[in-house]
């Protein structure tokens, strides 16, 4: 194997010790992913909101493949302080690791609880769509994309936007702050506009769903967020998802 194929060596110890080394407050980041959005996105999007220095590692799955955990990507790297080395994978679990340690959980086990359950309740809408919509036959997609709006996204829209109001219509999902559950909805918010198929308009936008829409322009306008979104990078992984699906 070559130098730019060779996976970062995972530091072995105890679980404990590996959890001392977790409390790194200025660890740096290595993210392997392909150069697409797909379940690489809200990783880059949490990594650039919060400040954190991260980087992509070079992909060349079929050799690395074996040296992964799960024989999937992404994987996340994370490189402490004390130059332990830690392996985090499965996108969900990683997702979760990285707003714990950013403080994207909220503030108490509530606060909390509401974060997961608007943030899965998203992951499920992404879930749903990429199937139906983003991989459906491009002669059949058009109709795919309908029935998915009116089916699955406009009751998602529904019950986000109740929750929303809720909360004050403050563009958060819990309190003032931008959390996990923002940043997900934001990333699927996205991937679903990118992906509209010719003909058909989804209905995501100020006007149509405002509350919405402010999670979107809140987190958007975060100075490092809005960087890497305008960065050469983000258009690139743009027009990569949307050549893998045919868009």
């Amino acid at each position: 194997m070559s130098p730019s194929n060779v996976l970062p060596t995972v530091t072995k110890a105890s679980t404990d010790a590996l959890a001392e080394a977790a409390k790194s407050t200025n660890s740096t980041f290595q993210l392997l992913y392909f150069p697409l959005h797909g379940r690489g996105e809200l990783i880059r999007d949490i990594l650039a909101y919060s400040g954190a220095k991260w980087e992509e590692l070079p992909v060349d799955w079929p050799v690395q493949k074996p040296q992964t955990p799960f024989r999937v990507v992404p994987i996340v790297y994370e490189h402490t302080s004390s130059g332990t080395i830690l392996e985090l994978a499965e996108s969900n679990a990683i997702e979760r690791y990285l707003a714990l340690k950013f403080n994207l959980l909220g503030s108490n086990i509530w606060e909390e609880h509401l974060v997961n359950r608007y943030y899965y309740s998203t992951d499920v809408l992404y879930q749903g769509f990429v199937p139906r919509v983003a991989a459906a036959k491009p002669e059949v997609r058009a109709e795919e994309a309908k029935k998915f709006y009116e089916e699955v996204l406009s009751k998602w829209i529904t019950i986000h936007e109740e929750h929303l109001r809720q909360n004050g219509d403050n563009g958060h999902y819990v309190g003032h702050r931008v959390t996990l559950a923002d940043l997900k909805t934001v990333s699927v918010i996205n991937r679903i506009l990118l992906l509209v198929p010719k003909g058909v308009e989804a209905p995501l936008s100020a006007e149509l769903t405002p509350s919405l829409w402010k999670v979107k322009q809140n987190a958007e306008s975060h100075p490092s967020l809005a960087a890497w979104k305008q960065s050469q990078r983000s258009q690139e992984l743009d027009s990569n998802t949307k050549a893998r699906f045919g868009f």
